[in-house]
């Protein structure tokens, strides 16, 4: 099956991955809904990568297991590009990138 080109596939789902966010109410001590807003926010983050993983799966873009060895006479050699499998981009926390926490979402 034909799939769209990778920055097609790769643009909508992640522009779809927010909507598995989940929101949450915490009433207790300071510290009690700091914690909420952090559990709600790492929650986010994990549903929301496991969503663009099954999308980009959906659509006919996988990513190799780290440490993958390709084989010069692999399947994806005689795939068209669209085909072929996705490059895994480093994620924010790798880049050092600061998350945002929003507390009452």
């Amino acid at each position: 099956m034909a799939g769209p080109p990778l920055e097609y596939a790769q643009a909508k789902c992640n522009m779809l991955a927010p909507s598995v966010h989940q929101g949450y109410i915490a009433i207790g001590s300071p510290s009690y809904v700091a914690g909420a807003a952090l559990g709600n926010a790492l929650d986010n983050a994990i549903a929301e990568q496991r969503f663009i993983k099954n999308c980009m799966t959906l659509q006919g873009w996988r990513q190799d297991a780290p440490g993958a060895k390709k084989s010069s006479t692999s399947l994806a050699s005689s795939q068209p590009p669209h085909q072929r499998t996705a490059k895994r981009r480093p994620t924010a926390q790798e880049l050092g990138v600061p998350g945002q926490v929003v507390a009452g979402q």
